[in-house]
């Protein structure tokens, strides 16, 4: 006797993944991953992740006495939200670097094991299925599964003119957007609007202003206004960008008097992945200040993504030591020698970018080297039929790029490059990329000049 099928919903999302050029590179590269023991493998430049502290991480976490696990750690604790040494810890790093308006509480906090599966709880407590999440493009596009993945919730992606990334023609374009839905019958209801500040993937910080017309934005259309704010703290100095705008938190801004926006639209996105260089670790935050409901709705399933002891444990000891500062500072000073050598390395080759000073990676022009290629199968991919050649191609090199259809670039050709992975694996990836396109060996000797 056959054994009882998969759902319907795990049949069409395995349907979805075998035909998804992207998951497919990933397969490949997660698959086969570069290492010394396996030095021709496959070198993640496209996914964010910095490990440039991480030898300064792994050196403050394994001192002695770091790693302080309490009885309540080997029991479910006192909150299914997290523990008082968290919310503790979290409420002193948004007081010194975030400057709320009001003070961040521990009533205020949700900690997860990890961002994405906290926005998709928030997604299935705001929205029903079939419901989205508007979104000016570029976005990050692990949103994608985050939202539909368990919750099935869409996005309602919005293109952003050019030049408009930032400012307050970007909401003009979602408002727009909403106004064409309004005399549409049959178009999805939009419940949240969803903005990453800094940007994922383009790098740069959110006005003040251009946060305010976001937050008349929700109000004037009903729906929630979800910051991501993840990157906070990667923010760094480059000369690409001298008069860059400083990180604003969205909970710096008293919405209300500024906005005449509703405090229970606003929800605060965080973690440690991206700023404290440890997405293994799994710890994701949301900050709700005015909206009981969520919180309660919340907290009905929060026990299944509650954060690790342990991991909460060890951010904690981060979070609350008086090296914290030193950390950030070495941190953001890291950031910029890494972009100050992968960008040298762009503009010696002649290859556009958009100039950024958050994150961990830069978005890329590869247009005149992807269009060069030849395609066997014009269906596969589409209008991006070439880019997914060229993402085929650079992974047979030993290198993958986050190809730009997955973040809903407009263009084909784009890839978002990760300048934070390890030094001399930047260099060797970099290298390969040269051999591919037959660039002139520039890597290692630009390596040079801009030290990491």
């Amino acid at each position: 006797m056959p054994s009882p099928p998969l759902s319907h919903r795990a049949r069409k999302q395995l349907d979805a993944s075998a035909d998804s050029p992207l998951l497919k590179a990933l397969g490949r590269t997660f698959g086969n991953p570069r290492s010394d023991d396996n030095p021709d493998g496959v070198i993640n430049a496209g996914l964010a992740e910095n490990s440039l502290l991480h030898d300064w991480l792994t050196e403050f976490w394994e001192r002695p006495g770091t790693l302080k696990l309490e009885h309540t750690d080997l029991t479910y604790g006192k909150s299914i939200f997290g523990s008082d040494r968290i919310f503790v810890a979290l409420g002193q790093l948004y007081k010194t670097y975030f400057h709320p308006h009001e003070p961040v509480e521990p009533p205020h906090i949700v900690t997860s094991n990890g961002l994405s599966p906290l926005i998709s709880r928030l997604a299935a407590v705001t929205s029903d299925v079939g419901d989205e999440w508007i979104v000016p493009a570029p976005w990050y596009n692990g949103f994608k599964q985050d939202l539909q993945g368990t919750s099935q919730v869409g996005i309602a992606s919005v293109a952003v003119p050019a030049g408009a990334h930032g400012t307050v023609g970007e909401v003009e374009a979602l408002e727009q957007e909403m106004e064409r839905r309004q005399g549409d019958s049959s178009a999805p209801k939009v419940t949240a609007v969803l903005v990453t500040s800094p940007h994922n993937p383009l790098g740069f910080c959110y006005a003040r202003d251009v946060l305010i017309e976001y937050c008349k934005f929700a109000e004037r259309w009903n729906l929630y206004l979800v910051v991501d704010e993840i990157y906070a703290l990667s923010v760094f100095d480059t000369d690409d960008c001298p008069d860059a705008l400083p990180f604003t938190s969205i909970l710096a801004i008293d919405v209300a008097a500024e906005a005449g926006c509703d405090l229970s639209r606003i929800i605060q996105l965080g973690g440690a992945s991206k700023d404290f260089g440890c997405n293994g670790l799994r710890a994701g935050t949301a900050v709700v200040q005015h909206n009981a409901d969520i919180m309660s709705a919340l907290s009905v399933t929060a026990l299944e993504i509650r954060m690790g002891s342990p991991t909460d444990a060890l951010w904690s000891a981060l979070l609350t030591s008086p090296e914290l500062p030193t950390y950030l500072s070495l941190n953001k000073a890291a950031l910029g020698r890494a972009y100050s050598y992968l960008t040298a390395w762009l503009r010696a080759h002649g290859l556009p970018y958009t100039p950024a000073h958050a994150g961990h990676f830069v978005l890329v022009d590869w247009r005149e080297h992807v269009n060069q290629v030849e395609v066997a199968d014009e269906a596969r991919g589409g209008r991006f039929a070439k880019e997914v050649a060229f993402l085929d191609r650079i992974v047979d090199a030993g290198v993958y790029l986050g190809p730009g259809f997955s973040y809903a670039c407009p263009e084909p050709g784009f890839f978002r490059m990760t300048f934070s992975i390890r030094r001399y694996e930047l260099e060797i990836a970099l290298e390969r990329l040269e051999k591919l396109v037959g660039l002139e060996a520039k890597a290692r000797e630009l390596s040079r000049v801009y030290p990491s």
